[in-house]
């Protein structure tokens, strides 16, 4: 029920994501495909694709089928890539929903060459990240047995495993590899490639001489997969802020502990807040005793272990700052007021998206183009 009162919610700015991508797009002549994977990293696959297309944006990205029939549903008309490997019995239903395949493989792209597959073909080189893809050696073999059969090859593509590491030295070395893929092709390269992921893009020189599609995801919701990405991004805005309220108040006496195992014990009155968040909202259970929250302006630390529905955080001395904090309060999980979601996540050992994407349907997305 989207009317029914709650105390976690996930504020989603869709002007910040409007600002990102035509600060994005200005960067360069690349076309732009927005990535909208994985609920769009947690901020809402439908309406951003909205708003996408709205700024101007014709082609998406998504991770499963079923994410781009989410979008077709939903009345999204842009060109939609999907990129994980398709099985072969997969094939018909990008046939039926208009969506663009990736040649992952030589049995997919034999699969694809034997029904004369009617949808746009982008044929990925494994060029270093080893995940999915045609062997550089293989890959102009099979672009060309796509084109005899029929198949409208629209581009050749890769994944750079490094290009937002400190030194994305594999990266270049990757893109040496992908260069000689398209000097064995010659006159029979597709129209288009695509090399640069987000990273690549606010970091790197320009990849490739040849009409190019950039794929922009972490970078459009302003969020950093890596530290060191952070002067390069320092213009885009973080399009998500989580925020909860305190639910209950009490002060814990010295000796006495908080949440499961007895990690955190008082060692002096300390008053201590529930907030209503929890590791099945998708607050990371490695935040036990790390990171902060939020209130009033003022930081508190996270006490204890994070429970499913519930974490706490110490406020202090009762008679302190700690007495100003009130039941009802806002909490900022991350975001504007509390820290930010690449601080937050460097607490829990992980990445920021994995803080956003990992958000459950209990947390209810709020709108806004502030």
């Amino acid at each position: 029920m989207d009317d029914a009162p709650v105390a976690l919610r996930a504020e989603i700015d869709l002007g910040a994501i409007r600002h990102n991508v035509r600060q994005l797009a200005a960067r360069r002549g690349d076309e732009v495909v927005g990535v909208v994977k994985a609920d769009a990293y947690g901020h809402g696959a439908v309406p951003v694709a909205k708003t996408l297309v709205d700024e101007g944006v014709g082609r998406l990205a998504v991770a499963t089928l079923p994410e781009a029939v989410e979008l077709r549903e939903a009345g999204v008309e842009a060109r939609i890539l999907v990129l994980a490997a398709p099985l072969a019995e997969f094939l018909p239903a990008y046939e039926t929903w208009g969506l663009e395949a990736v040649a992952s493989s030589a049995e997919v792209a034999e699969a694809m060459a034997e029904r004369a597959f009617g949808q746009p073909v982008h044929v990925k080189v494994d060029t270093g990240m080893h995940r999915i893809g045609l062997a550089p050696d293989d890959a102009a073999t099979f672009v060309r047995r796509l084109q005899a059969a029929g198949v409208p090859v629209e581009a050749v593509w890769t994944h750079l495993a490094t290009a937002d590491a400190p030194d994305p030295g594999f990266a270049l070395e990757q893109v040496k590899r992908f260069d000689g893929v398209l000097r064995d092709l010659g006159a029979d390269a597709p129209p288009l490639v695509h090399v640069a992921n987000g990273p690549a893009h606010v970091r790197l020189p320009s990849l490739t001489s040849r009409p190019a599609l950039v794929r922009l995801g972490g970078v459009l919701y302003g969020i950093d997969s890596d530290r060191s990405m952070a002067s390069a991004t320092a213009r885009l805005r973080p399009a998500m802020r989580l925020v909860t309220r305190v639910l209950h108040l009490q002060t814990v006496p010295p000796g006495e502990s908080v949440s499961y195992g007895r990690t955190w014990v008082a060692e002096r009155p300390t008053r201590v807040a529930t907030l209503g968040v929890g590791y099945a909202d998708g607050l990371p259970r490695s935040l036990s005793n790390r990171g902060g929250v939020g209130i009033g302006g003022a930081l508190y630390p996270v006490a204890g272990r994070v429970c499913m529905d519930m974490t706490m955080v110490a406020l202090g001395d009762p008679d302190g700052l700690a007495s100003q904090v009130r039941v009802g309060d806002e909490a900022v999980v991350f975001g504007t007021g509390g820290l930010s979601v690449e601080a937050l996540a460097d607490a829990a050992g992980t990445m920021a998206y994995e803080l956003t994407a990992g958000l459950t349907a209990r947390v209810r997305r709020v709108f806004s183009e502030d």
